[in-house]
């Protein structure tokens, strides 16, 4: 049994629609943040579009 089932699945649906792993569940481990810091300008834009939490460059 997962213990975050819900966050998992949302991992693996961003990461479906096109995010790396790693990054999908980055973002959604952050859904409870304001915002998340990252140098990678190709997942800032496609983030921008999948999440409230903002992804920003730091």
């Amino acid at each position: 049994m997962l213990a975050n089932g819900p966050l998992v699945a949302q991992a693996i649906a961003w990461h479906e629609a096109g995010l790396d792993f790693a990054d999908a569940f980055h973002l959604a481990l952050s859904q409870e943040h304001a915002s998340l810091k990252t140098s990678d300008q190709e997942f800032i834009k496609r983030a921008q579009t999948l999440s409230e939490c903002r992804v920003e460059k730091p």
